[in-house]
């Protein structure tokens, strides 16, 4: 602002001086208003469309300060609403986790042991819970693939331990994680951590028993699942590859 008010005062001094040297330097001051007249409307002619460039410059200068202090107060709103959305986002990510282990440790398979005592053949039913279920299944897992039982006889054994929906209530938990992710993130890169996050904060026997179910069942969330491609991250492939038939 100093520089325009400099340059302003340049300006009229430079016309004051214009005039001065060419009418003034033998004269003397007049008495007569008619000369003073005339050198006001000298002055005026000369400075006054100079001064208006400046002002409207000025104007057109504040005009685009202003627009400018708008876009970047457009832009920081854009930036916390953003934010905001980013929190929300990681408040619901982490609350589905913490759902999906309450989910775990209701996750149940039931088991029939049967044993032959004095020729007579008892049924004793049994309930395993979260990871000891979990446990069972891999141990069991295991043997049957090393003694090359078929994929659809292990589907079906694996079928008849879930009494009750475990397996697609698991999976459909793990499935609404990854669609949360996906909806809010925009780079792959961003996916790819949230992704890295779920893995790391997920029981590892949640993991093992997704994986499983990946090579046995084809729901649309296993699907899904699948088409992340979270099942090929390191951690989570050696199990598909341990029990795919």
């Amino acid at each position: 602002m100093n520089k325009i008010k400099g340059i302003c005062g340049l300006i009229l001094v430079a016309a004051w001086a214009g005039y001065y040297i060419h009418f003034g330097i033998d004269g003397s001051l007049s008495q007569k208003t008619e000369v003073w007249g005339q050198f006001g409307d000298y002055v005026g002619g000369v400075v006054n469309p100079i001064l208006s460039f400046v002002t409207i410059y000025l104007l057109i200068n504040s005009i685009g300060l202003q627009r400018e202090s708008n876009d970047n107060l457009t832009s920081e709103i854009k930036r916390q609403e953003k934010l905001e959305e980013y929190k929300k986002f990681e408040l619901r990510f982490f609350r589905l986790i913490e759902s999906q282990e309450e989910s775990f440790s209701r996750f149940k398979i039931c088991i029939s042991q049967k044993e032959n005592d004095d020729d007579h053949l008892d049924s004793n039913e049994g309930i395993l819970n979260g990871g000891a279920a979990v446990t069972f299944i891999e141990d069991c897992l295991l043997p049957l693939k090393e003694a090359g039982v078929s994929k659809e006889r292990i589907t079906e054994w694996l079928h008849g331990l879930d009494d009750d929906g475990s397996y697609f209530s698991l999976v459909r938990r793990f499935y609404l994680i990854l669609k949360l992710v996906d909806a809010n993130t925009l780079t792959k890169s961003e996916r790819d951590e949230m992704y890295e996050t779920l893995v790391n904060l997920t029981d590892i026997k949640v993991i093992s028993i997704i994986a499983i179910l990946s090579l046995h069942y084809d729901w649309y969330a296993i699907k899904y699942i699948k088409a992340t491609k979270i099942l090929d991250k390191e951690g989570v492939r050696e199990f598909v590859n341990m029990y795919k038939v």
